[in-house]
């Protein structure tokens, strides 16, 4: 299976699992490429029409609904955190708090606190990953994207990959899930050049 068939059977699977916003995101990033192959570009295009029927389809949760899903298995924790992400989060500020210090599906913690950070809402909340308890406030935090430590990476990436445009499209989403992972710390700038040669090593080691 290539690159083009693995992407699109990810986006089919965030779709079946109701994961719209990050399929959505997927298929974005692939059509912002320079350059996309007309098959590809047209499945990627099938597949958006598909996920706004659904998503104009699915009834939207109650808070009670909500509260229900981040205390159940990983999909349906990913389809609160999507609700979440549509609604005022200042509003559910005890939720999302709760949520966070919970033992839940840490994909779903960073969409959450990456929802948290574009709403730029100016409270303190408390992340536990592990066996460590993290506090931060999303208003003093740049999107992963925005970081320096990100752009740094993308650009070194982008020398690496040049005559590539699949693998850089690879390499950018595994930098873009990097970035997610570590929040809520945004990618260091000591450390870009690093994370980019392991990335490098991956997608090479993949392709060969």
């Amino acid at each position: 299976m290539n690159y083009y068939d693995e992407t699109l059977e990810k986006i089919e699977e965030l779709i079946s699992n109701k994961s719209f916003k990050e399929a959505k995101r997927m298929i974005l990033n692939e059509l912002d490429l320079a350059y996309v192959p007309k098959d590809f570009e047209e499945k990627l295009h099938v597949l958006l029409n598909k996920i706004k029927d659904n998503t104009f389809e699915v009834k939207h949760l109650s808070d009670e609904n909500i509260a229900d899903y981040l205390k159940m298995d990983e999909n349906h924790q990913l389809i609160a955190v999507e609700e979440l992400d549509s609604k005022n989060l200042r509003d559910y500020y005890d939720l999302c708090n709760e949520y966070l210090l919970s033992d839940g599906f840490i994909n779903a913690k960073v969409l959450l606190i990456d929802s948290l950070i574009r709403q730029e809402i100016n409270k303190e909340y408390k992340l536990k990953r592990n066996d460590e308890t993290i506090l931060f406030n999303p208003s003093q935090i740049v999107p992963p994207e925005e970081s320096d430590g990100f752009k740094l990476c993308l650009s070194e990436l982008r020398g690496y990959f040049m005559k590539e445009p699949s693998m850089l499209q690879m390499a950018k989403q595994l930098l873009y899930k990097e970035a997610l992972l570590s929040l809520p710390d945004n990618i260091h700038e000591k450390d870009s050049s690093y994370l980019a040669g392991k990335i490098e090593k991956f997608i090479t080691d993949a392709f060969n």
